[in-house]
């Protein structure tokens, strides 16, 4: 998996490259949960657009920056998200929990 991660002052955005699974989670949580760490951080964007698959290491990764998103007043959006890692949030129940563009 590869992280490309766009920074605009208030906005992050991470552009989701390959597998999130149990081999690859580790490595995109050391990547991204310091994010929620910029300082002004309003909103981190996971854009999903080359997302090919997404097991459940990878749902709890979403779920973890969600809620600490959520703790520290900061919007975690999916963007792009495929019809394959859709389906999954949505037989999760996670969808209903996450913002989409």
């Amino acid at each position: 998996m590869d992280i490309t991660i766009q920074n605009n002052e208030k906005v992050v955005t991470a552009i989701l490259n390959g597998r999130l699974d149990s081999i690859t989670a580790p490595d995109a949580e050391t990547t991204l949960l310091p994010l929620m760490e910029e300082e002004g951080l309003e909103t981190l964007v996971l854009d999903c657009s080359q997302l090919d698959y997404i097991a459940s290491s990878g749902l709890r990764l979403f779920f973890t920056l969600l809620k600490q998103g959520r703790a520290q007043g900061i919007r975690v959006v999916l963007k792009r998200v495929n019809d394959f890692v859709r389906e999954v949030l949505d037989s999760t129940g996670l969808s209903a929990m996450f913002e989409f563009e």
